[in-house]
């Protein structure tokens, strides 16, 4: 027996945590469609895809542009100013951190 005293039991009155049952059932429902839509996906065999091949008049170049602007050199000095950046942009946010702790102070 509870005293006069002792106020409600612990979590009378509340909602448990937690998904309810209806949205479990309804979660359980979702899972059966889905795998009943993938049984029958997986049932059907792919269509038929036709086959493109581009027009050679469409590329008046011989070689794509992409392949002509990457070079030995021009890869290396990419590679070297993405390095510099990355460190210049570290030493930016180095700097804006040390203000803003200064600030604070």
């Amino acid at each position: 027996m509870q005293s006069p005293l002792a106020g409600w039991p612990a979590g009378a009155g509340r909602q448990r945590p937690g998904r309810s049952p209806a949205e479990l059932a309804r979660q359980d429902a979702l899972d059966d469609q889905r795998a009943e839509r993938d049984e029958q996906s997986a049932a059907t065999p792919p269509s038929a895809v036709p086959a493109f091949t581009p027009d050679p008049r469409d590329f008046p170049d011989d070689e794509p542009a992409g392949r002509r602007a990457l070079d030995g050199t021009t890869v290396h000095h990419v590679r070297q100013v993405s390095l510099g950046a990355g460190i210049a942009l570290v030493g930016l946010g180095i700097g804006f951190l040390a203000l803003r702790m200064r600030r604070t102070r």
